[in-house]
């Protein structure tokens, strides 16, 4: 244990320091206050320790009940059970994420608990649907675009100002909690399968739930009428540096007990009805549980105040100045640079990493997702300079997702949706959506219309980008087969000759 939480350690350190230099670089030249540097820097450090400590204790505990559930639910063989407690799961999934309860709160023009419980219902149901194409063998391609054509339609249909919240949704909902139960829950369950595909079927559940949000919201849409009203008080605060620290860890202390509380009911229901695990592997999950609690809480604690108040300055900074137009590249900078730090695509790295056997590394993927979200970042910052619907990007964005589906590999896709989910997770919500508040407010756009939509974009790149990494895998694979079955020919025709 000590030896893979220093691995941990180091590992946070190279994925958070690179982002820590250059808004640390830029803060400085464009003279943030002293306090907003010093708390970004005490928050560094901490999102440094959080990450060790969650991905030590995810490994330990969520990873672990995930793949003994869904083993427990294969074993047992009845279909109507695996589907009925595949919904459960998404709901309770979904409750304990924290950033839901924030975004929740958001939305003024809709009850914070209505869309808190709507949402979780949403991401249950899709999860069920992600779990019934697992056990029927249902196409993958066939789900996804019925259900991205039925969002396209509801997208003429609503307020504009329900669409780009929408989207953020499906983007919070599926985070570091979430990630790591579904991810194994979905490995789990395919051992109900033994063909050739079950593999690659065990991913996509977290791409499929993170549709349900979507859909949810923009059926909300219909029934309540748009408030433009965002608070952003909570991105500036008159108490003293400790002050803030000590008020956010113990916010973040609560969130995350009540958040981990569901999961621990559902292991202690698992655990009574199956009686499969030791008392050691108990012990284990306990501790695992314990460092996730740690490590949430000081990750939470490190992004809610060093890093929501250094994003909105920067945005104010830039955008009031003469160099507005300089944030799009340093927004995809941050973009590219950010994404290593999102526990959630560390979890999912791993995972596919272990899955395929080293075949699609973890440089790889994080490549690809660096690039989509630099170019999602991007898109974002323009999309608030000149106000532009948001329609503009992902109906175009997701017609090419639909095109590369039919061209990519199935390991690859399923991947590809997964690494959506998990991309836009606390990085986004903590930095990145400040950024696009500070600026947005700054040049006059409507906050809930031109900043929202940034987890969106930032949930689409990755598939996209995924999606052409095995466009570009197929068509080299198929070009050494046909060079060895080119070579294969000569030789034997050389042969057939002497």
């Amino acid at each position: 244990m000590r030896n893979k939480l220093t691995d941990n350690l180091y590992e946070a350190f190279m994925a958070i320091m690179p982002v820590t230099l250059v808004i640390m670089v830029l803060s400085n030249l464009i003279m943030l206050p002293i306090e907003v540097i010093i708390s970004f820097a005490i928050s560094s450090i901490l999102l440094i320790f959080g990450m060790a400590f969650f991905t030590l204790g995810a490994d330990m505990s969520m990873i672990v009940i995930g793949k003994n559930i869904g083993d427990y639910l294969v074993k047992k063989g009845h279909k109507l059970l695996i589907l009925f407690v595949s919904l459960i799961l998404g709901i309770v999934i979904t409750l304990s994420e924290p950033d839901l309860n924030v975004f929740a709160k958001e939305i003024t023009a809709i009850p914070s608990n209505l869309i808190i419980w709507l949402v979780s219902l949403g991401i249950g149901i899709f999860l069920m649907i992600g779990v019934y194409r697992i056990i029927k063998k249902v196409s993958f391609r066939k789900i996804i675009t019925l259900i991205i054509f039925i969002i396209f339609g509801l997208l003429f249909i609503v307020p504009q100002e329900f669409i780009s919240i929408a989207f953020d949704g499906g983007a919070v909902t599926t985070g570091p909690v979430g990630v790591p139960l579904i991810l194994a829950l979905g490995y789990g369950i395919t051992k109900i399968r033994s063909d050739n595909d079950a593999k690659s079927d065990s991913f996509g559940l977290c791409g499929l739930a993170s549709l349900g949000p979507i859909v949810v919201i923009l059926l909300l849409g219909l029934f309540f009428k748009p408030d433009n009203f965002f608070d952003t008080s909570s991105f500036t605060s008159n108490l003293s540096l400790f002050s803030q620290f000590m008020r956010n860890l113990f916010s973040s202390f609560k969130d995350v007990l009540i958040s981990l509380l569901p999961i621990v009911g559902v292991f202690i229901i698992y655990q009574l009805i199956s009686k499969k695990m030791k008392n050691n592997d108990i012990v284990k999950i306990v501790v695992g549980f314990i460092f996730v609690i740690v490590g949430l809480t000081i990750f939470l604690t490190g992004v809610s105040t060093g890093f929501m108040q250094t994003g909105y300055n920067i945005g104010k900074v830039i955008a009031g100045s003469n160099y507005k137009y300089l944030l799009v590249p340093i927004g995809m900078i941050m973009g590219y640079i950010i994404i290593n730090a999102e526990p959630a695509v560390k979890i999912l790295n791993k995972q596919i990493s272990d899955l395929t056997e080293g075949s699609i590394s973890e440089k790889m993927i994080n490549l690809c997702l660096s690039i989509g979200v630099c170019i999602a970042i991007g898109l974002s910052l323009l999309r608030i300079i000149f106000h532009f619907s948001i329609i503009y990007i992902v109906v175009p964005g997701y017609l090419l997702v639909l095109y590369l589906m039919y061209r990519t590999p199935r390991m690859f896709m399923t991947i590809a949706f997964d690494s959506g989910g998990a991309a836009s997770g606390a990085m986004t919500t903590s930095f990145l959506l400040p950024l696009c508040i500070g600026t947005c407010e700054v040049l006059g756009g409507n906050i809930l219309v031109d900043a929202f939509g940034v987890g969106a974009l930032v949930g689409l790149s990755p598939i996209i980008m995924i999606q052409l990494l095995g466009v570009v895998y197929d068509y080299k694979l198929k070009k050494k087969d046909k060079k060895v079955f080119d070579e294969e020919i000569v030789d034997f025709l050389w042969e057939a000759n002497s």
